[in-house]
């Protein structure tokens, strides 16, 4: 029998979340390093385009974006599931995967290339090209610095902010920290999908340069979770938590996920109804749909966020039994967003044949224009403004 493949790149995090992912599922699959020559024959004749992770099933299916990837395996593979299924959990769950795959990996990424300025793009280098001479390798590598400083300024990490973005990671590392010293996992005695995308980003962090493991090895419970989480998994898995009401530890982690993320997911979600108000009868979205601040930077909106945004609005509408209302309610007061329970974007869209399309119908339980989202975004980028002016970064966890 055929077993699942995997085209990965090994500086890809989104590839790492996957790999993490698959390796507790228990699921069977064979790596293919994505060298320029896979990419040419196997990648883009599939996708039309240039992208890892690529997920190929035993019937040649093929599933691109790691969120599509596991969800697709979550509904098909026994075993037991890895996205916790009540009210504040799985809210807590979404959210923090959708601040790593939004933020924290461009962050890592920003830390790790601007640090290390030979090695992780010789190593790219090399992977892609794994039969050019070491100077020419060189060369690429050079190129490549430049390409990824372009594309993580776009995306509002801009070079001369490269302290703010450490001093950030590092506040966000010592709660973690805090938390990981009674919870195994981030949810309790088992890990889930915001456990596979965090470990995937600090784990780039830890082992692509000595100060990213430094980073990593001055938090002993940090360092510990993620031999953990990196080891063959568990056949034998432990319980989410039980009881109503998440730790003050993690919900510390919620509030910093909260103010990098549901700002810019909002704002996303706003540029995508204004792109298809002013393309009516198109569905397929532009890579980037708007234009907006992230901290003190200009940052690109794209649909993926918007996306995001939907899986936590999902999560949220999972909580059907007035125990579990109750206690989401309470988590969202606690983090700084309660009135996110009532938001509902003014289009939806949904990743579709390896790309971002819009639905042509208006969504009928959209929130009023603006007025929700400034209910929403305001209170929390008055935080993140607060917190840079005065580069007190403990307010963003501590009231």
């Amino acid at each position: 029998m055929r077993s699942y493949r995997l085209i990965s790149s090994p500086d890809s995090i989104a590839s790492a979340k996957v790999r993490l992912y698959l390796r507790w599922k228990n699921v069977p699959f064979r790596e293919t390093v994505a060298t320029r020559q896979v990419i040419k024959c196997e990648v883009t004749p599939r996708i039309k385009g240039v992208d890892v992770p690529i997920f190929i099933t035993p019937t040649n299916e093929t599933h691109q974006d790691s969120r599509a990837i596991i969800d697709f395996v979550e509904a098909r593979e026994r075993g037991d599931a890895l996205v916790p299924e009540r009210g504040e959990l799985t809210f807590a769950a979404r959210l923090m995967e959708a601040y790593c795959d939004d933020w924290l990996a461009n962050a890592i990424t920003q830390i790790v290339w601007s640090h290390d300025k030979t090695r992780a793009p010789l190593t790219l280098a090399k992977t892609l090209y794994p039969d050019q001479s070491p100077e020419q390798n060189e060369r690429i590598a050079r190129i490549l610095v430049s390409r990824v400083g372009s594309r993580l300024a776009r995306r509002g990490f801009e070079a001369s902010m490269i302290s703010d973005t450490r001093e950030q990671v590092s506040i966000f590392l010592s709660c973690l920290d805090r938390h990981l010293e009674r919870s195994d996992f981030l949810l309790g005695d088992r890990p889930c999908i915001a456990d596979f995308g965090l470990a995937a980003a600090l784990t780039t962090l830890r082992d692509s340069s000595a100060d990213g493991a430094t980073f990593v090895a001055e938090r002993p419970h940090v360092f510990n979770w993620l031999a953990e989480v990196n080891g063959p998994g568990s056949p034998a898995l432990g319980e989410y938590r039980r009881a109503y009401g998440l730790p003050a530890t993690l919900i510390d982690l919620l509030r910093i996920a909260s103010v990098h993320f549901i700002p810019h997911g909002l704002e996303a979600c706003d540029a995508v109804a204004d792109w298809a108000d002013a393309n009516p009868g198109k569905i397929n979205l532009p890579k980037i749909v708007g234009h907006s601040r992230r901290g003190d930077a200009a940052s690109e909106l794209n649909p993926q966020s918007q996306f995001l945004m939907q899986r936590i609005l999902d999560a949220l509408a999972q909580a059907d039994t007035p125990a579990d209302k109750t206690a989401l309610q309470e988590t969202l007061e606690k983090v700084g967003c309660a009135d996110l329970a009532d938001y509902q974007p003014r289009r939806t869209v949904r990743h579709e044949h390896f790309r971002m399309r819009v639905n042509l119908t208006p969504n009928p339980a959209a929130s009023t224009p603006n007025i929700a989202f400034h209910n929403i975004a305001e209170p929390l980028l008055q935080v993140r403004r607060e917190s840079s002016e005065t580069r007190d970064l403990e307010r963003l966890v501590v009231s």
